[in-house]
């Protein structure tokens, strides 16, 4: 394989594992075990290599080596089955009329890759293939998936895996892994299901709070994207958050505005504060020579300011790098993109019911043509998590991201009485290892980073109790919707229990 050098290609990069590769090397160490070999691979069209080698370095630092080799492997398998050197609808149909029930899960990890490799602007990839591929419902493997349903790799999200990724977003704010700024757009593109390129054009004056005599109402009004003769920030629709997504934007916005001050050296005026992007593009407010350059860019140029695409996209992937949430139907982190966030959306408002023209609007289309995009049946993985499914997926999900204590003498806080944790039966189930004032309750804890559950505590009881509580639910014909609020945390409780029965196992051989 001959790629071009170019000065933009030399670069070294990082997998998952730690390991150190060069892009245009023709092996890629991928962790101990794991090797990529290019020169095994069929000779390819140069930009299609180069889409390939861009979209696969991504996978190499976002996900696992395993993944990661998969992903290698079935293009490869891809190529020499079809004997072509690029990638064509006509190819890929012929692809998939080769395969059979037992095999098509092939092309189903191979659809997430290419989905991925076309979101992310790498060249190989036409809009005509990418059309093909999400109208494909595919098998997964009948062996490898714990939970049967949508393509694991590119569909929606299920609840489980959503809360995964919230999770570890929120401890990794807490822990400062993820800067307010990477922590705000991620939550943004999670909780909106909003395109990206709507999340980069918010600015100040759109992030809205309304008090009224029932309480405060926070709405984000959003700038449409996408609708035919629009200009840039021409339309908007008025978007309901929560109060948390309203601070945190809140918390970005400001940020942003001191960012524009400080580089300018002064302070700006309210009307002119409104005005100034919630996500700026850093490198050209530091271009600005005065407040009325500010101005004119504002007025002349109006998108200047915004993040640009290629800097949203670089956002996201360090944040896709730095996660270690994992899913439960592959045991491998979770791999997401702007899109799929709003796959997700689109298919949990279909669970609850919401249709047609009502769910074109939630999702900002004009009408109705292209929703079914963003949407799949999810029958299947929108089953509830039981005490049957509860130990088989609790170590794939990773529910639990404590840390396990003997006892208290081993507790961050050991002398603090005010750190011990109590379950409902005011029993001592762990010890709390922060400072930071929390109301959650202590079921909540299951899935704080922060928690050092003991291990010959009575974790059981809490499991029982949740289990108990998801009964009575069923029983008085609550939605599934309510109930699978505690899906993960009935996981992280489960991971717990299993923890401290293999440490015991292991102190007793």
């Amino acid at each position: 394989m001959k790629l071009k050098k170019n000065n933009a290609l030399k670069t070294q990069n990082t997998t998952k594992s730690g390991y150190l590769f060069y892009f245009l090397d023709n092996e890629w160490r991928l962790d101990g075990s794991t090797v990529i070999n290019f020169q095994s691979l069929s000779t390819l069209d140069p930009e299609t290599e180069e889409g390939f080698r861009k979209a696969l370095c991504r996978y190499a630092e976002e996900l696992s080596a395993k993944h990661t080799y998969n992903m290698f492997y079935y293009f490869s398998a891809y190529l020499k089955k079809t004997a072509t050197n690029v990638i064509s609808l006509a190819t890929l149909t012929n692809y998939r009329a080769s395969l059979d029930d037992d095999t098509e899960y092939k092309l189903g990890a191979l659809k997430g890759f290419l989905l991925a490799w076309y979101e992310w602007g790498f060249n190989g990839i036409s809009k005509e293939v990418v059309d093909y591929l999400e109208e494909l419902t595919l098998k997964g493997n009948p062996k490898g998936n714990a939970v049967k349903g949508a393509c694991p790799y590119s569909g929606p999200l299920t609840h489980n895996e959503l809360g995964a990724l919230i999770d570890w977003a929120s401890n990794a704010f807490t822990k400062r892994t993820l800067n307010l700024k990477e922590y705000s757009c991620f939550m943004a593109l999670v909780l909106t299901g909003r395109r990206y390129v709507q999340i980069r054009s918010l600015r100040s004056v759109d992030l809205i709070v309304r008090e009224d005599s029932s309480g405060n109402d926070y709405v984000i009004n959003c700038p449409r994207a996408k609708q035919r003769g629009v200009g840039f920030r021409e339309q908007f629709t008025p978007l309901p958050i929560n109060e948390d997504l309203y601070l945190l934007l809140h918390n970005q916005r400001n940020q942003s505005i001191q960012y524009v001050e400080s580089s300018l050296g002064k302070k700006l005026q309210p009307l002119l504060r409104k005005k100034i992007p919630i996500f700026v593009e850093e490198s050209r407010v530091n271009r600005l020579s005065s407040v009325e350059d500010l101005e004119t860019r504002l007025s002349q140029t109006p998108d200047y300011l915004h993040m640009a695409a290629d800097s949203a996209y670089q956002l996201l992937r360090v944040v896709a790098i730095k996660n270690t949430a994992c899913s439960e139907r592959t045991g491998n982190y979770i791999n997401f993109t702007a899109s799929r966030f709003r796959y997700t959306k689109g298919t949990n408002l279909a669970r609850r019911g919401i249709r047609g023209v009502a769910l074109a609007a939630a999702l900002d289309h004009t009408d109705t043509q292209n929703i079914g995009v963003y949407t799949e049946n999810t029958e299947e993985t929108a089953k509830q998590i039981d005490e049957v499914m509860a130990p088989l997926l609790a170590p794939l999900a990773q529910a639990f991201s404590g840390k396990l204590i003997a006892s208290v003498r081993d507790a961050i806080r050991e002398n603090d009485p005010n750190s011990r944790v109590r379950n409902g039966k005011s029993k001592n189930v762990g010890s709390c290892g922060t400072y930071a004032f929390c109301a959650s309750g202590y079921r909540a804890c299951y899935t704080c980073s922060s928690f050092e559950p003991w291990i010959e505590a009575p974790h059981e009881e809490v499991l029982n109790e949740i289990l108990a509580e998801r009964e009575k639910q069923k029983e008085l014909g609550i939605s599934n919707n309510v109930i699978q609020s505690t899906d993960r945390l009935l996981l992280a409780v489960e991971q717990v229990i299993l923890m401290c029965k293999q440490t015991r196992s292991k102190k007793g051989s």
